[in-house]
């Protein structure tokens, strides 16, 4: 079993900021251009939006970047370390959506985001 590497945790934060970056482009893609129904519009329509609305494709990027560099993380640590790690992006959508997409953050969700980020805390203490 791999020992906990503070490098393999500063490496699996990033990535998950990555991730989280990934998915604020991709969700600011679907706000600018008016939202993209796939089942609607099609592939086709899909790849047409993808063209129009350059975040999606920097959302994609930053996405797949993340998911490469995930491999190191894995490779790094036990899974069921790594894994939930993935569940800090929760405290980051948290913001984001509050800050850069104006929701409604109410204390039921900050609470909710809370308990499972103090959850991830006992996951890598027990490392």
């Amino acid at each position: 079993m791999p020992r906990l590497h503070l490098q393999a945790l500063g490496l699996a934060l990033f990535c998950i900021l990555l991730a989280v970056i990934g998915q604020t482009f991709m969700k600011l893609a679907i706000v600018r251009s008016g939202g993209m129904p796939v089942l609607e519009i099609g592939l086709g329509g899909v790849v047409r939006k993808c063209l129009e609305v350059p975040y999606i494709f920097l959302g994609f990027g930053a996405y797949g970047a993340s998911a490469i560099l995930w491999l190191e993380v894995l490779t790094k640590l036990d899974f069921s370390v790594a894994f939930p790690l993935v569940s800090v992006s929760y405290l980051l959508a948290l913001f984001i959506g509050r800050f850069l997409f104006h929701e409604n953050v109410n204390f039921y969700r900050v609470m909710g985001v809370l308990l499972i980020c103090s959850g991830v805390f006992f996951v890598i203490r027990s490392q």
